[in-house]
C-alpha cells in the first residue's frame, strides 16, 4: 500500500470523474487517469449498505486492487463500489477487476 497514495482533494476527483476512462464491472466501477503518480481512493456510497456493509466492500476493493497493484501502469484509479458487490465472492471481485483493468488498458 505504500506505493500508492491517497486521493484526497476534491479537484483531483472531479478532474479524473470527468476526464478519467470509466469501466464498469460486475461490483464496481473503475476510473483511471494516466499520471506519473500512484494515487489511488475506494468509495462506496450509502446506497451500498449501512457502515459496516460500506467498510466491507471498501476493503475487499482495496485488497483486490492490491493483488494486481505490480501489474497496473501508473496512474490515478478510483474504484467505486455498487450495491452488488454484497452478493459478489472475493475471487469474482478479483477476476473482474482484472478485467476491467484489461479493457480500460491500464495493466502492463
Amino acid at each position: 500500500m505504500k506505493d500508492f497514495l491517497s486521493i484526497n482533494t476534491l479537484e483531483e476527483f472531479a478532474a479524473i470523474y470527468k476526464e478519467g476512462k470509466k469501466w464498469h464491472c460486475e461490483g464496481m466501477i473503475i476510473f483511471y487517469i494516466p499520471s506519473s503518480e500512484k494515487k489511488i481512493a475506494v468509495v462506496a456510497s450509502k446506497k451500498v449498505g449501512k457502515a459496516v456493509v460500506r467498510n466491507r466492500a471498501k476493503r475487499l476493493l482495496r485488497s483486490a486492487f492490491f493483488q494486481v497493484k505490480n501489474q497496473v501502469e501508473n496512474g490515478k484509479y478510483i474504484l467505486v463500489a455498487k450495491t452488488s458487490i454484497t452478493e459478489a465472492s472475493f475471487a469474482k471481485l478479483e477476476k473482474n477487476l482484472k478485467w476491467g483493468l484489461k479493457k480500460i488498458r491500464c495493466i502492463k
